[in-house]
């Protein structure tokens, strides 16, 4: 039981990593408007004030003093479905995954955001989440150089299911945020082709989640039959009084089962300063080409908060009465069982990196209205291989746990192995000068997931996804600019369960992911839904406006 409690809990390191998680979707999405209508693919292009994320070399390009406001609406949506697979066969298994409840149900999830002092806050309601932004600079007269500064969103990320939802077993909410609030930055104008430029980022970083939790294993079958071989209760639930093998070993203190909730966990940490900075380049030789580059530094964010996990009163009475008997207090001296305490809080810290990231790319005017941009990006997610929780007292759940995994495990700690890939994605944009104040935008982005195939989860949704866009850039007067956006994105996943032949003896594992849905009674991560094929869609949707003029 205890072993399967840690496995739960190790879902929250992945839904901490997830959040980012949502790591490669977030990355370089939602930023700006035009960058959004071009696919990203903007290195060579500069985008006004919030060149201090894409290329800061690009602010040369703003004269005098200017400011810009903008806002993305963003629509998201998650859907899941839950399916016993079609030649599984229950008849002798110790572990039906036929009678699992979720089974042959869907869920959904729609955006959350969280909100300092009050926590996750579901959008239900108010299915656009926005990401605003805003910033400033100025280029005094006959200067080379250019300042700026904007306060934006680089990463946005959250969703909430309902109370009763099946998929609230990996992650019932989430939210991930990090907001810039300070970037100095500068361009400087070397020659009259090339420039470079830099942006010293100051950032407030946040990793919520909330959850029920559950242990369906062998282990906690055994138990169940146990207890319905003793009749410890009745078919509605209610206890009997049964318990025959008082006082030597208790086995009826609450009604446990492998698809029975064990609990709830919520998990709240932030970090308010992380630092990161952004360095860029931009040569145009000629009217027609244009080439760019930047780097943006990875940056560690020291993640402390508060965790609260309590249990149900089933869960917690089983062992509060095996601990009262003389096999269960010496199996627990030894095992370090839990005691059967109702609730456990405390402090939790991580380190979590917001990995670098390059970008080039290049701008070609083929003819004179009409304008190519293409852009190739990489991503280090290598350095996400694992992710470490650190409490600041001994968990119950961990001291047992550490038995079966001692690498990862400690009485304070638990290392979650995520085994994240480094990735490269391209990006095309297309411009065309309908008329001097008119520039229709359209834009694709191939993203290529960094997520392993053993490592998928419906809390991380995130296959291969595609986005398209649209956006239209307008010259209000001489010194007014106004860019509109619109841009669709989508991944599906079916992440199969195993043939029954592959859960036998522990492997070898042809389909299903370690953070879902493996049926292994040895395996160290979650699996809340173990031989069940689930089927994932991430659906989102963006209009952005943008305004920026002079002051």
């Amino acid at each position: 039981m205890n072993i399967a409690m840690m496995k739960r809990l190790a879902l929250l390191s992945l839904g901490l990593a997830a959040g980012s998680a949502q790591a490669q979707l977030a990355t370089n999405l939602f930023l700006d408007t035009k960058a959004m209508s071009l696919g990203n693919a903007v290195t060579a292009d500069p985008v006004g004030i919030m060149s201090v994320h894409f290329n800061p070399a690009g602010l040369t390009k703003l004269d005098g003093r200017q400011v810009q406001f903008s806002v993305q609406n963003i629509y998201l949506s998650v859907e899941t479905e839950f399916n016993v697979p079609e030649d599984y066969d229950g008849e002798g298994q110790l572990l039906d995954v036929s009678k699992d409840p979720v089974a042959g149900q869907k869920g959904s999830a729609g955006a959350a955001l969280f909100a300092p002092g009050i926590g996750i806050i579901p959008l239900n309601h108010l299915p656009l989440m926005q990401a605003p932004g805003a910033g400033l600079s100025i280029k005094p007269e006959g200067s080379r150089f250019t300042f700026a500064n904007a306060v934006y969103i680089p990463l946005a990320g959250g969703f909430a299911k309902d109370d009763d939802d099946p998929g609230r077993y990996q992650a019932k909410k989430v939210a991930m945020q990090r907001m810039t609030y300070l970037s100095p930055s500068f361009g400087y104008q070397v020659t009259d082709e090339f420039s470079v430029g830099a942006t010293f980022a100051f950032s407030n970083h946040v990793l919520a989640l909330e959850q029920d939790l559950r242990a369906p294993n062998i282990l906690i079958g055994v138990a169940e039959q146990l207890q319905d071989a003793f009749g410890c209760f009745n078919d509605d639930g209610t206890p009997t009084g049964n318990d025959p093998l008082v006082p030597l070993v208790a086995l009826c203190g609450g009604n446990i089962g492998p698809y029975d909730d064990v609990g709830s966990l919520y998990v709240e940490t932030q970090e308010s300063l992380s630092p990161s900075f952004n360095m860029g380049f931009l040569w145009e030789p000629n009217e027609w080409f244009a080439w760019g580059a930047t780097y943006q530094s990875e940056a560690t964010a020291h993640l402390k908060g508060k965790y609260e996990l309590e249990y149900t009163d089933d869960f917690a009475g089983f062992f509060r009465k095996l601990q009262s008997t003389i096999f269960g207090a010496i199996g627990g001296a030894i095992f370090q069982l839990p005691t059967g305490i109702k609730k456990e809080t405390g402090l939790v810290s991580a380190e979590q990196i917001f990995p670098q990231r390059f970008q080039t790319g290049i701008k070609i005017k083929p003819i004179e209205n009409f304008q190519i941009n293409f852009d190739l990006g990489w991503t280090d997610f290598d350095k996400w291989d694992a992710l470490t929780l650190q409490f600041d007292r001994p968990v119950s759940f961990l001291s047992s746990a550490k038995i079966m995994a001692p690498g990862l495990v400690t009485d304070t700690s638990l290392r979650q192995p995520l085994g994240f890939k480094s990735v490269w994605s391209p990006a095309l944009g297309l411009a065309y000068d309908l008329n001097s104040r008119v520039q229709l935008r359209a834009g694709y982005e191939p993203r290529a997931s960094s997520i392993p195939e053993d490592a998928r989860s419906i809390q991380a949704p995130l296959g291969f996804m595609e986005m398209y866009s649209l956006g239209m850039g307008y010259q209000w007067d001489k010194d007014t600019v106004v860019d509109f956006s619109l841009a669709f994105m989508q991944s599906k996943e079916e992440i199969l369960a195993d043939p029954q032949s592959e859960t036998d003896n522990g492997g070898p594992y042809s389909n299903s992911s370690n953070a879902l849905n493996r049926n292994c009674l040895t395996c160290t991560v979650t699996n809340p839904y173990p031989g069940l094929d689930v089927k994932t869609s991430l659906t989102i949707g963006a209009a952005g406006i943008t305004y920026r003029t002079k002051f």
